[in-house]
């Protein structure tokens, strides 16, 4: 879907939400969308489509784009905690406007997370290490039926179906 076609499907009261968070970390409008551009087009290239089911591409996806919107926010701040703030609170905003169904939310979040964590481990990193870190999460990961025990696997991608 096309940037239109997303924000179509922006409510007002989303919208609002948006815009506090904007003005709120102003800085970081910009980072963002220059992360959310590159992680789309890295996934492209490693995945071709497959990365918009729930399986591991997907699990990628949500990883790198937490990690790379912490990396490119970081630029604007001496924080990386207000970078992964950032990060957390905007993809957040995107998981309530885009709402899936309990499991997928549960396994988005929980790859967000594991992104974030990429990054406060490896903040003076390059974002090529931080990629190939991630990268290196793939055979790992964790296919699962239920979120029950999400929190044990902190530092391992999940995602519901096979790769196809």
């Amino acid at each position: 879907m096309d940037f239109w076609g997303v924000w179509r499907l922006v409510t007002p009261r989303d919208a609002w939400r948006l815009l506090k968070l904007l003005l709120r970390f102003p800085l970081f409008a910009y980072p963002t969308l220059s992360a959310t551009i590159q992680c789309i087009r890295l996934c492209n290239a490693y995945f071709g489509r497959k990365h918009h089911k729930n399986n591991v591409a997907n699990a990628f996806r949500h990883a790198l784009w937490n990690f790379l919107i912490a990396a490119e926010c970081k630029k604007w701040t001496r924080k990386n905690s207000k970078a992964v703030l950032w990060a957390e609170l905007i993809t957040n905003w995107h998981e309530d406007f885009s709402p899936n169904r309990d499991l997928a939310r549960a396994m988005d979040l929980h790859n967000n997370e594991v992104g974030r964590n990429v990054f406060l481990g490896n903040g003076t990193v390059s974002k090529e290490e931080g990629i190939t870190q991630l990268k290196l999460k793939l055979p790992d990961a964790i296919k699962i039926k239920t979120s029950d025990g999400l929190k044990k696997h902190t530092d391992r991608l999940v995602y519901i179906v096979d790769l196809k």
